[in-house]
C-alpha cells in the first residue's frame, strides 16, 4: 500500500530534522559499548570516556562562534540559556550590591527573553522595550537614545526568529560595554550563518542551541565572555556541574550530537547558506505572482532560511489550516497556541488582519527546489481558493 503523500517541510525555523551524521554521533553514546556513562564520574574510564566526548563537543561548539571551550555551558536549550543570562546576571549583580536595575530589550524577542524580562519588573526591575524599525532591526542610534546609567544588560537578538532580520549585535555590545553594562543575544536563528567571531566582540553573554541547525533538541548552551568576568547566579542546583551554573548531570549523547552538528555547520555553513539562499530567492519569486502580497523584514540583512510573507484581502485564521500541500507557521512555534496576531509583525506596523494573514516559511538543509515548487503552487492555490470565497460570501 502506497505512503501518504506527506507536505513540504517548511518550518525549519520552529525545528530542524537531525542530520543522520549526528544521529550517528548520539547513538555512539547511549550503548555499553560506548560513552553511556555519568560525565561526572571520575573513578573509572567509563566516566572518562563520557567527559572526554562532553569537552569534545564544547571545543566544536567553540569552534563554530569563535570562542574558547572554557566560556561554554550547557544547557537543555536556548530557551534555558536566555533565562540563565537574564535573571542570573540581575541576581549576581543585585547579591553584589549592584544598584542598577534596568534592562533593555525589544518589542520582538523571543518569549523566552521577553518573559524573563516581566519577571524581574515583577521585582521592582524597569525594561525598555525598543520598537524595531519596519524592517525589524534595532539600530545603534535607538539604543544610545534609551541608554542610562541605570542599565545593567542590553538584551537583543542577532535574528528574529520570524522575520530573519538581523541586527548588529557587534555594533550594539561594542556600545553597550563602553556604557559599562553587559550585552547578550539570542543567536538560536544565527549562529553558523551570520558572523559570531564572539572572541573579536564585545558580546558578553550569547544563547546557543542546536535543534535549529539539524542537532537534537533538548540541548543548549550560554556563551559567557571570560574577559568580561560576567556574573551569573545558577537557576538549577544540585550537583555543582558546569562550573556551578546549571546543576544535573549533562546528557552526554545530547551534548555530542550538538557538537556534531556545530561541527558540520562550521565545514558546511557556507555552502548550505548559499544554497538556503538560492531556495529562498526561488520562494519569493513564486509568491511574488500573487496579487497583494507583502514580504516582511529586511531585504538585505537576514539570515538564508526564513521568509516572511502576509497576503492582504484574506481571512487569515484559516490560511494556515487550508494550506494542503505545505507545513509551515504563522511565526514563533513558542507562541502559535495564542489566537492574537503576532506581536512581531505588529511591532514592526502591520494590521491585525494582514499579520493574521501571515505565513512564516523556513527552510534548511534538507530542503530542494521541487519542493519550494510544490508549496509556491500549494499557497498561491489557497489563496486564490480563499480569496473567491471571500467573494462569494
Amino acid at each position: 500500500m502506497p505512503s501518504l503523500k506527506r507536505p513540504v517541510y517548511l518550518d525549519y525555523a520552529a525545528a530542524t530534522p537531525t542530520d543522520p551524521r549526528v544521529i550517528t554521533a548520539m547513538q555512539q553514546c547511549l550503548s555499553i559499548e560506548g560513552c553511556f556513562a555519568n560525565p561526572h564520574a571520575k573513578d573509572h574510564v567509563y566516566g572518562w570516556e563520557a567527559a572526554e566526548a562532553v569537552e569534545t563537543a564544547r571545543s566544536q561548539i567553540a569552534e563554530l562562534v569563535g570562542a574558547s571551550p572554557l566560556e561554554i555551558i550547557f544547557t537543555s536549550g536556548a530557551t534555558e540559556s536566555n533565562n540563565l543570562a537574564i535573571l542570573g546576571l540581575a541576581r549576581a549583580l543585585r547579591q553584589r550590591g549592584d544598584k542598577r536595575r534596568r534592562v533593555i530589550t525589544s518589542k520582538i524577542e523571543h518569549k523566552a527573553v521577553l518573559e524573563a524580562c516581566e519577571l524581574l519588573e515583577e521585582q521592582g526591575y524597569s525594561v525598555t522595550y525598543l520598537k524595531p524599525r519596519e524592517d525589524g532591526i534595532i539600530t545603534l542610534e535607538q539604543l544610545k537614545e534609551s541608554f542610562s546609567s541605570e542599565v545593567f544588560l542590553v538584551t537583543l537578538a542577532q535574528a528574529n526568529s520570524v522575520l530573519g532580520s538581523v541586527s548588529d549585535v557587534h555594533a550594539l555590545a561594542a556600545f553597550t560595554h563602553q556604557q559599562g553594562a553587559y550585552f547578550h543575544t539570542d543567536t538560536a536563528q544565527s549562529a553558523g550563518y551570520v558572523r559570531t567571531d564572539f572572541a573579536n566582540s564585545q558580546i558578553s553573554l550569547a544563547s546557543l542551541t542546536s535543534e535549529k541547525v539539524c542537532g537534537p533538541k533538548g540541548v543548549g548552551a550560554l556563551y559567557i565572555k571570560r574577559a568580561h568576568e560576567v556574573p551569573l547566579v545558577g537557576l538549577i542546583f544540585g550537583g555543582g556541574q558546569e562550573k556551578g551554573l546549571r546543576g544535573g548531570t549533562v546528557a552526554t549523547h545530547q551534548v555530542v550530537g550538538m557538537g556534531k552538528a556545530f561541527e558540520i555547520l562550521q565545514q558546511e555553513g557556507r555552502s548550505d547558506a548559499l544554497r538556503m539562499l538560492a531556495l529562498r530567492r526561488q520562494l519569493r519569486s513564486g509568491l511574488s505572482e500573487i496579487a497583494g502580497v507583502q514580504f516582511n523584514g529586511s531585504l538585505t540583512d537576514h539570515v538564508p532560511g526564513i521568509l516572511s510573507v502576509s497576503f492582504a484581502d484574506l481571512e487569515g485564521p484559516r490560511l494556515i489550516t487550508s494550506l494542503s500541500d505545505t507545513a509551515c507557521s504563522t511565526g514563533s512555534a513558542c507562541s502559535s497556541a495564542d489566537l492574537k496576531p503576532s506581536y512581531v509583525l505588529k511591532a514592526i506596523g502591520l494590521s491585525d488582519a494582514l499579520a493574521r494573514a501571515s505565513l512564516r516559511l523556513s527552510l534548511g538543509r534538507f530542503t530542494t527546489e521541487d519542493e519550494i515548487t510544490r508549496a509556491v503552487t500549494d499557497i498561491q492555490q489557497t489563496v486564490a481558493r480563499l480569496r473567491a470565497d471571500k467573494i462569494r460570501s
